[in-house]
């Protein structure tokens, strides 16, 4: 239950985006029923404007309560396999990306919908750039932050830590990689030929990197919501004074 809520929360802001982009803006384009709205001295950016502030509010509301619970939940999760912290999904539904990810799905919606104009192609499309986003920043999150790295001589790494990637060190300071040079030792001759393997090395985040890595992507989130809301008023006061 825990896995599926995290999951729903993550992907939510695709199903915002696309609601936004298809019933909300672009159906009242398609139909002409914006008009009404404009010719009782509603101006465009106004109509705009109330039309992602009305969803706004009570969904960033309700992401924040139910991050909150979901917190609470993890926090008594009883089980010997806890969901780990930098699981995709885990991650997208924890701390305050929810919340920006909520904004963009909102601001790309509101861009989608003014530029197609057709009520099922632009639903398609924001759920499609929405997600794109959402994927994009999943692949890239761990370079977001500074990785540490431990050695088998300077000691273990934490159990709950995010480990990237992980070899031997050899005599001259070499890595070689596990991905490269892994286990048994016996099938990898030519990798290891005229190597002394002297220990091991871990690339990894461990879980103090949570909030910064949390923060680092909601910035860039913020600037992308930031973008594509700037973008829509441009193109509704180009296309509509």
């Amino acid at each position: 239950m825990f896995d599926y809520a995290a999951l729903v929360l993550a992907a939510l802001p695709v199903f915002v985006g696309a609601f936004v982009a298809g019933p909300m803006i672009a159906r009242e384009l398609e139909t002409g029923t914006f008009k009404v709205s404009w010719t009782q001295s509603v101006p465009p950016a106004r109509w705009l404007a109330a039309k992602l502030a009305v969803p706004a509010v009570p969904l960033l509301a309700g992401v924040a309560v139910l991050t909150a619970v979901l917190a609470w939940a993890r926090s008594y999760a009883d089980t010997p396999y806890p969901a780990q912290w930098y699981a995709p999904t885990l991650f997208g539904a924890s701390g305050i990306t929810p919340l920006a990810h909520t904004l963009v799905a909102l601001s790309v919606g509101a861009l989608v919908g003014l530029l197609v104009r057709r009520t099922v192609a632009a639903t398609g499309v924001a759920a499609l750039s929405t997600g794109a986003v959402i994927v994009a920043l999943a692949a890239v999150r761990p370079g977001l932050w500074p990785l540490r790295t431990v050695t088998s001589e300077s000691g273990g790494i934490p159990d709950d830590s995010w480990i990237l990637e992980y070899g031997r060190i050899t005599d001259t300071g070499e890595r070689l990689s596990i991905d490269i040079c892994g286990q048994p030792v016996s099938e990898h001759p030519a990798c290891l030929a005229g190597k002394t393997v002297v220990g091991e090395y871990f690339d990894h985040h461990p879980a103090s990197h949570f909030w910064p890595l949390q923060l680092v992507e909601t910035g860039i989130l913020l600037v992308l919501a930031a973008l594509a809301l700037t973008l829509a008023f441009r193109v509704l006061r180009r296309r509509h004074g």
